[in-house]
């Protein structure tokens, strides 16, 4: 059903107007007091049967009351319940399809009996529910006696046949083992054989390949020994004192290098600080509302005028509230009760979005540790590749160049997961670090409660119970009145002031408000003599680093000369009495290894005969003599084997059959026996498939707030379909932990769920400006929905706020515009 339009005779402050509607989106922008109340009230009495009375909307002074409602169901007619279309009861439209401006939690009065008879009929519409229904009206004609001696007949025939397969199948069994047997017997022979064959050619080829091999690793040494020789050629051709004096040279530079990167660090960390100072200054500058330190002295006299007033208006506040303490407060700051509600709010974000930071970054810490083990391995294993392809390009001369190229790629590859391995490793320290930090941090406790605890209230529920005393109060004691009054004027005089240092709104304690920017006023001198002393060591340290810079330039350009002059490096004057022991002991290896060379040519050229093979020739000769006797067996028991056939097609079905009247037996027996039951549990099956269309709510009104709200919520919903909150693993009533808009999200969670679990039918929802509240991202995320929505529902959505309309103006929205 959708509205098509609506006509208003007289009605509240509608007089003869008609309003047109289309069958998708629907939005009807009015400012305050412009009548979208009234309309959705018209609405929604014209749809129901009317049990309220509706007297007050009569509009004054004329006769004319009521209208009609003209929708693709017929006629609705106000206050006529008889001559129009079947009208809905007054409960079940406010469930499920109107959002009215005065809805609460508390309000909210879920009528169970109707929307389960809806249930009911929307139950045996689906699969299942037919399903359970055939089942009940089968069970009660069953008759199941007359096919169970039968079945047992067939089951007997089946035995016997089953019986006489297996005999044959026993015998061929038998034969197949003893071929395994054999089987296994002419492997292991045959792992013998090769065996002492291997072992033969080991002892024929031990000697020659122990000596080729011993020569040619001394050989590969030998070539390894003069290439590093030729490394060293230079050493005898420089003089020591020469190479004693540019190792003083380099030292000095190494020393003076290590100053200017000290004096450059400290700059940096002074620069640093000087920053800090510089943003410290910008904040208390908008602290006090302020962006020059040249209007610094208008602010400090701002500020005591600010103080001449907040001790005029402690006085009175001391005389105000002498009968109790805690009116002093309650003066100050006559909205604390916000105050309070809005600290445990913030509280209770704060510490969710600590939590979900450490988890997004331990995911990132496990990411990057996976990612770097990665890199690292094929690190190692790059490397081990080039270095293998280098030495085979130094053993093989012919193909030196095949192997030298991928050697270059293979290390260069190497170098570079090297580099992204360590890149991952800082990245997760830097990742572990914030991790430690985001864990460390504690978000601030809520001030406002802390303070009152001295007053002896410790909850949000005291202290609504002790602002209602402090009201009864401030109502008995009317000669004080022209006291408050005054501290009143005091009040909005010294919050006129605050604002102009940028402090907004009244929910803040005046006094504290006062000393707090008197303190941000002296901090603010304290950081600026400590910038300018900053700036002096800054230009003191500058100066320093300037000096010692062109002495570093000086010797290095003494060291570049020197060693150009004798075309040597400045790593091989450092490590030259390295070098130069290195060569003396390459020197004497060299002819260590040709000796040794020599002397195993020789022992090659004189081999001896070993006098075990002859003895391994005739071991072998006789298990080659027994695996063929053996092999001859196997081919007889597998001509055997062969010859017994079984027919295994036939056995199978006939067990399949076997299996299949077994089955067919003992389900007729027991439900002989338990027909009765049976009957029964079909009908609860019936009852608790209606029942868990509580799990299907749940589902839904779960999966709506979340992607409205934009985060999860430990909501329970409870069998008489009420919603609780889980505060501290215990089950609360939600109304106390929630904000204004958080509360109409939730209302409209329940009534959308209501709607499309329960509801065996289509309804238009009206929606009556509970929007108004939402913060601009669950606003777009709420129009996102009811656009989606609009395509299977009529919505009409009545609202004040300019945000909608400026939502929805590239839409093909129906707008309707009401005057003021």
């Amino acid at each position: 059903m959708f509205v098509r339009k609506i006509h208003i005779d007289g009605f509240g402050k509608f007089v003869d107007k008609d309003f047109q509607f289309g069958p998708g989106l629907n939005v009807v922008y009015g400012p305050n007091e412009s009548g979208k109340t009234t309309l959705s009230k018209f609405l929604l009495y014209s749809l129901a049967r009317i049990n309220t009375n509706v007297s007050k909307y009569k509009p004054w002074g004329l006769d004319v009351f009521g209208g009609y409602v003209e929708t693709s169901d017929g006629r609705y007619i106000f206050g006529d319940d008889e001559n129009t279309a079947q009208k809905y009861e007054m409960s079940v439209l406010e469930n499920v399809a109107f959002l009215l401006e005065d809805d609460d939690l508390e309000t909210i009065q879920i009528d169970k009996n109707i929307l389960e008879s809806s249930l009911r009929k929307k139950t045996e519409k689906s699969e299942e529910g037919r399903l359970i229904k055939e089942a009940i009206r089968r069970a009660e004609r069953l008759n199941l006696n007359a096919c169970l001696s039968g079945l047992n007949e067939k089951l007997k025939e089946v035995e016997n046949e089953i019986s006489a397969i297996s005999a044959e199948i026993k015998k061929k069994n038998e034969v197949f083992v003893q071929i395994r047997k054999l089987l296994e017997s002419s492997r292991k022979v045959e792992r013998e054989i090769n065996e002492l064959n291997i072992v033969l050619g080991n002892l024929r080829e031990g000697q020659k390949a122990e000596l080729q091999s011993n020569i040619f690793e001394l050989k590969k040494e030998l070539e390894s020994v003069k290439l590093e020789l030729s490394k060293y050629s230079w050493i005898e051709s420089i003089e020591p004192s020469v190479v004693e004096e540019i190792q003083n040279l380099i030292l000095r530079s190494n020393s003076i290098s290590a100053q200017l990167d000290n004096v450059e660090n400290e700059e940096k960390i002074l620069r640093e600080k000087l920053e800090q100072k510089e943003r410290e200054i910008e904040d208390k500058l908008k602290t006090l509302g302020e962006t020059s330190q040249e209007e610094l002295e208008s602010v400090g006299l701002r500020l005591k005028h600010l103080n001449l007033l907040s001790r005029m208006y402690s006085e009175r506040v001391q005389n105000v509230s002498e009968e109790e303490p805690l009116w002093k407060v309650f003066l100050e700051n006559p909205n604390i009760l916000d105050d309070v509600e809005e600290e445990e709010q913030r509280y209770r974000e704060e510490v969710s979005t600590i939590e979900s930071q450490k988890l997004a970054i331990q995911d990132e810490i496990e990411r990057n540790e996976a990612r770097a083990k990665y890199s690292r391995d094929l690190a190692v294993l790059s490397t081990s590749a080039g270095i293998v392809l280098f030495v085979l390009g130094l053993l093989f001369k012919n193909l030196s160049i095949f192997m030298y190229a991928p050697s270059a790629l293979f290390l260069l590859l190497a170098v570079l997961l090297a580099i992204n391995w360590k890149k991952k490793i800082s990245l997760v320290s830097v990742l572990q670090e914030k991790l430690l930090q985001v864990s460390m941090s504690t978000p601030k406790q809520p001030q406002t409660l802390k303070i009152l605890s001295s007053y002896g209230i410790g909850n949000i529920k005291q202290l609504r119970k002790k602002y209602a005393e402090f009201l009864e109060w401030k109502v008995q004691n009317i000669e004080r009145q022209r006291q408050i009054n005054e501290l009143k004027d005091i009040e909005q005089e010294i919050i006129r002031e605050l604002s102009k240092f940028g402090v907004t709104g009244a929910a803040q304690m005046i006094v504290s408000a006062v000393e707090n920017l008197q303190r941000v006023f002296n901090e603010l001198q304290e950081v600026l003599y400590e910038k300018e002393t900053l700036e002096r060591k800054i230009t003191q340290l500058r100066g320093e680093y300037l000096s010692l810079q062109k002495e570093y330039k000086n010797i290095v350009e003494v060291i570049s000369a020197k060693l150009e002059n004798y075309k040597i490096g400045k790593e091989e004057i450092e490590l030259y009495r390295a070098n130069y022991e290195r060569y003396q002991t390459l020197k004497t290896r060299h002819s260590e290894l040709t000796s040794l060379i020599r002397q195993l040519n020789e022992e090659l050229d004189n081999e001896d005969v070993n006098p075990k093979i002859l003895e391994l020739k005739i071991i072998l000769g006789e298990q080659i003599r027994r695996k063929g006797e053996i092999d001859k067996k196997i081919g007889e028991l597998n001509s055997l084997y062969s010859s017994i056939t079984v027919d295994k097609t036939k056995l199978s079905e006939l067990f399949a059959e076997k299996d299949i009247l077994e089955l067919r037996i003992g389900i007729i027996g027991n439900l002989i026996a338990k027909l009765g039951e049976v009957k029964e549990f079909l009908n609860e099956k019936f009852e608790a498939f209606v029942q868990a269309y509580h799990t299907v709510f749940n589902d839904k009104f779960v999966r709506f707030f979340d992607r409205i709200s934009g985060m999860p919520r430990n909501f329970v919903v409870m069998p008489d379909l009420s919603i609780k909150i889980v505060i501290e693993g215990d089950v609360k009533d939600p109304g106390e932990y929630l904000s204004g808009s958080t509360k109409d999200l939730l209302i409209f969670a329940i009534k959308d769920a209501l709607y499309k679990t329960f509801y065996d039918g289509n309804l238009p929802l009206v929606i009556d400006n509970t929007l108004i509240r939402f913060d601009d991202d669950r606003l777009k995320r709420i129009c996102e929905f009811l656009r989606t929505e609009s395509d299977y529902r009529q919505i009409i959505l009545l609202t004040s706020d300019r945000r909608i309309l400026d939502i929805f103006k590239d839409s093909n929205v129906h707008m309707i515009n009401l005057e003021g």
